[in-house]
């Protein structure tokens, strides 16, 4: 049997394999079908295998600390199971069903059918632990084949979870391909972007502009772009509890994800509300950052002691202030913009009251992910109103704002549904 998985570390390599990508795509796409439930299978295979202190060690190798190894493994282990992909493939392709029927005022009947886009180029980012497999195995529940472009170093997770797969059910490696590329090597890119139906591009604006310079006018782009999220309260009546989970939000993530809290919008107009909130805030943080503290790195302390320093240089004769240690950081601030913040557990605190949400957020557009929405239960349904029309995708409790749960839409919209077309035949 050939061999299509591959996993060039040399660009030697690399380049030698792209001359011949053309053919293996062709036989590929010409192939056997791979059905949907030998995909399945195989990831509830892999998702009962992954117990025990061989896989931890595995992870925690990889560059994850022990608890963060733990996490991860509890989390693929979930997603790879036969009852996580299922409920996804019925909440994202439930009611796309291939059906025969007489359009309106025709004679001839019409066969509609789901069909995979063909071949999807995945451009992962780095800011999420095995996202590169993640984003295949999506392709390869919707019957597509699938390039992955690695960083030029690779990426040990995802090419492992993949190798496994493959020892499961070896017809994935003809549905899957993976080249360890520099990003800077455009004559690659654009030989790999040449053969994709659709490139799927997980990253910021810039890498989003990158990729359409780099793709030709008749390859689609599907783009999971660089997100922002934030909390807004309203009221006098928040609880601790609500702080506390906030704040889970923000040193469990560390504010490195699209759906990490950045900042907290409070609903008023007067700078004394914000400070007081602030300082309120700074206690409840500062505690949940002392029960888990930050790794020892120097130059990142060193960084964000910097930044929050001209923060405080910045306050100076405005309505700014700071209140900080070693551990975390609130900054109460007497603008509204929506900014990402210092990161590592360094939060901003904003006026922003409700009349003016839509002013301040609309412009944003599809930047816009997560809201955590603390208020009383009078106001919510109207706040959520307001959030959901700025362009709000997700809105949650505080300690929920990073966590997800099977058949979730993903800023907004479903994945698979994305990777799929409607083909007619007419009778």
């Amino acid at each position: 049997m050939k061999r299509h998985f591959h996993s060039f570390g040399e660009t030697s390599n690399a380049a030698a394999a792209l001359e011949y990508l053309d053919a293996l795509i062709l036989d590929s796409l010409s192939g056997d079908k791979l059905e949907r439930e030998a995909v399945t299978a195989a990831c509830d295979a892999l998702s009962q295998k992954l117990n025990g202190e061989e896989y931890l060690q595995m992870l925690v190798s990889s560059g994850l600390n022990r608890i963060q190894a733990a996490e991860e493994l509890a989390f693929a282990k979930n997603m790879f199971s036969r009852l996580y992909l299922e409920e996804r493939l019925k909440r994202e392709l439930g009611g796309l069903d291939d059906e025969t029927f007489l359009p309106l005022g025709e004679k001839n009947t019409v066969r509609l059918e789901w069909r995979p886009l063909g071949v999807l180029l995945h451009l992962p980012a780095g800011n999420a632990d095995a996202l590169p497999v993640y984003s295949v195995i999506e392709g390869l529940l919707t019957g597509n084949v699938n390039i992955l472009k690695l960083p030029a170093e690779g990426d040990v997770l995802s090419e492992w979870i993949l190798a496994e797969l493959i020892k499961l059910e070896p017809r994935i490696s003809h549905k899957v391909f993976t080249f360890r590329l520099s990003s800077n090597d455009r004559a690659s890119m654009e030989k790999l972007a040449s053969l994709a139906d659709a490139i799927v591009i997980w990253g910021g604006d810039e890498a989003v502009s990158a990729v359409r310079k780099l793709a030709k006018p008749d390859t689609r782009i599907i783009e999971w772009g660089h997100k922002i999220s934030f909390a807004y309260v309203s009221g006098d009546l928040v609880s601790d509890a609500d702080l506390e989970g906030l704040a889970d939000n923000i040193c469990s993530t560390n504010q490195l994800l699209c759906s990490s809290c950045q900042g907290i919008f409070v609903d008023t107009e007067d700078s004394k509300d914000v400070s007081a909130f602030s300082e309120r805030f700074f206690a409840v943080l500062d505690q949940r950052a002392s029960a888990d503290p930050l790794d020892n790195d120097l130059f990142r302390a060193a960084q964000l002691t910097l930044e929050l320093y001209t923060e405080e240089l910045e306050a100076e004769g405005r309505e700014r202030k700071a209140w900080r240690n070693e551990r975390c950081a609130v900054i109460a601030c007497s603008d509204s913009a929506l900014t990402v913040s210092h990161l590592f557990r360094s939060v901003w605190v904003k006026p922003l009251p409700r009349y003016r949400i839509l002013h301040e957020l609309k412009q944003h557009k599809n930047h816009l992910q997560t809201a955590a929405l603390l208020c009383s239960p009078e106001d919510r349904v109207r706040l959520e109103e307001l959030l959901i029309t700025a362009g709000i995708a997700r809105i949650t409790r505080g300690e929920n704002m990073s966590r997800s749960y099977c058949g979730m839409p993903h800023d907004g919209e479903y994945a698979l549904r994305r990777y799929v077309r409607a083909v007619t035949r007419e009778d």
